[in-house]
């Protein structure tokens, strides 16, 4: 099975191979960690982490995007999708994160959406392939336990020694949005070893303004990547029927559409169509610029 069907089997069908997670000695923070996580055997829902980097103040970002369900099973109202942000110093082990939630937001238009803080968590690092998440909601809700993280493509500039290699294309890695539309966007995965691009889109339903939470829709898109290549064509999915951190439900993938993402320097273009699920006849194309609050740039890799 290739690295590609690896990927469509484990976020387009669901078939996660449930493997161990290795642990070891606790690694630091590292741009090298960016990239798709999941816990072995709960199909449908993971995380995008983003590890920005600042090298002339010694700390940096780290940036998540959870992609999951309410607790109640259902159609697509019951997508839910977090982001997750805190602060690291170099050499540090660990990160101490909160945990947000936007709603009031319309598919690809105003208005703005606010993050509110719904919880924190730990997240921390084994190697450079396994990982682990310690959650607490605060939002009423009780929930709270440990997510073993794996990664879900192949290690392309992680290392637990210096100097840490370097990739021409790794560093476009990054959650992208659009100042017009704040509050939605992309967190995106260019791996040119496994050879493959995977994108989160966290948005909403076309009218989800007055919805809360059942506004919310999250989508998945996949594309074969090839070294320097800068324009990836992508097919678009959409995933449901699953359930906050549990592996007893059988979340279900169908296409929603297609779309080519584009890189422009530090910033994205993505041209969608929608042609089934939430977003069906939707069609169009978005530019995103880097969320990159480094302030180094995004060639900070």
């Amino acid at each position: 099975m290739t690295l590609r069907w690896k990927f469509l089997s484990t976020w387009a069908l669901l078939l996660f191979l449930g493997l161990p997670t290795a642990r070891g000695a606790p690694i630091d923070l590292q741009t090298g960690l960016t990239g798709t996580w999941y816990e072995p055997g709960i199909g449908g829902q993971g995380f995008v982490v983003v590890v920005y980097g600042d090298s002339l103040y010694g700390q940096g970002t780290v940036l998540a995007s959870w992609l999951t369900y309410d607790t109640i099973v259902g159609g697509a109202e019951r997508q839910r999708w977090y982001t997750l942000s805190g602060t690291v110093v170099r050499g540090q082990t660990q990160v101490s994160m909160k945990i947000y939630q936007n709603t009031g937001g319309n598919f690809n238009a105003p208005p703005i959406t606010a993050a509110i803080p719904v919880g924190t968590a730990t997240l921390s690092f084994d190697s450079c392939t396994s990982g682990q998440l310690v959650y607490n909601f605060t939002d009423g809700s009780g929930r709270a336990s440990t997510i073993p993280l794996s990664r879900l493509a192949q290690n392309v500039t992680c290392s637990a020694t210096s100097p840490r290699p370097t990739n021409a294309d790794f560093w476009r890695s990054g959650v992208y949005y659009n100042a017009a539309t704040s509050g939605q966007g992309l967190a995106v995965e260019v791996n040119p070893i496994s050879g493959v691009l995977f994108l989160a889109w966290m948005t909403y339903a076309p009218s989800g303004a007055g919805a809360g939470p059942a506004g919310q829709r999250w989508y998945t898109g996949l594309g074969a990547f090839a070294a320097g290549t800068s324009s990836i064509p992508v097919v678009l999915y959409e995933t449901t029927g699953g359930s906050f951190d549990d592996g007893m439900t059988s979340p279900r993938t169908v296409v929603a559409g297609s779309g080519t993402l584009t890189f422009e320097g530090c910033s994205a273009r993505l041209g969608f169509n929608f042609t089934n699920g939430s977003s069906i006849g939707a069609s169009g194309t978005i530019s995103f610029g880097s969320a990159d609050p480094s302030g180094v740039g995004c060639w900070d890799y």
